[in-house]
């Protein structure tokens, strides 16, 4: 035989092979398994109290997640991937729930909250109004946000950049995430300039 008969015999057989250990593989290997169908035990579509009591999550909310208060947490009432914190819900800073309440501390509605309508309404932002009006124009608006955005961008870079260089490389934003995940798990921002 020549040589390159064998080495397409030993390609092919080793492509064979692979083939066959990946298909034993997918056979064998378990299906995931999902927190909600273990849940329901009984598998009527719906968790009541008792198989949410599994979940101390769950069950610790289980009263406001049933909406029509029958016992049971049907699909509809479950909540979702996208409707955890900063998610759908508007409970999280991201949300629509941030909007709705500055809009509700908005009574003259024009797009921004004075000083007056901060401590007007509810929660700690009359307390922390200095701090959020980030132009010192007396309101709070758009444009404070964007402010305190791009000013905690910059003080994530300069905190990034080791050598103070005005350039981040690989090793320094690898650096940077530890320290991240250790304020509370934000992530660097995601224009961060990198080499």
């Amino acid at each position: 035989m020549s040589r390159k008969t064998l080495i397409t015999l030993a390609v092919l057989a080793a492509l064979s092979s692979a083939a066959a250990f990946a298909a034993t593989q997918s056979d064998t290997a378990p299906a995931p398994k999902r927190e909600r169908a273990s849940l329901d035990v009984n598998g009527d579509g719906s968790i009541d109290g008792t198989e949410a009591a599994k979940s101390p999550r769950l069950s610790e909310k289980f009263a406001d997640l049933d909406k029509n208060k029958d016992g049971e947490l049907s699909k509809e009432e479950l909540p979702r991937h996208g409707d955890r914190k900063h998610g759908k819900d508007g409970h999280g800073p991201h949300g629509e729930g941030r909007r709705e309440a500055m809009a509700k501390l908005d009574t003259d509605k024009d797009g921004r909250i004075s000083r007056a309508e901060s401590a007007a309404g509810e929660g700690r932002l009359a307390s922390r109004f200095d701090e959020v009006d980030a132009n010192k124009d007396g309101f709070i608006d758009r444009a404070d946000y964007e402010i305190r955005a791009k000013q905690r961008k910059d003080e994530w870079f300069a905190g990034a950049d080791t050598d103070k260089d005005g350039k981040l490389s690989r090793a320094e934003v690898d650096a940077a995430k530890p320290k991240h995940s250790e304020r509370g798990g934000r992530r660097p921002p995601v224009d961060a300039p990198a080499n």
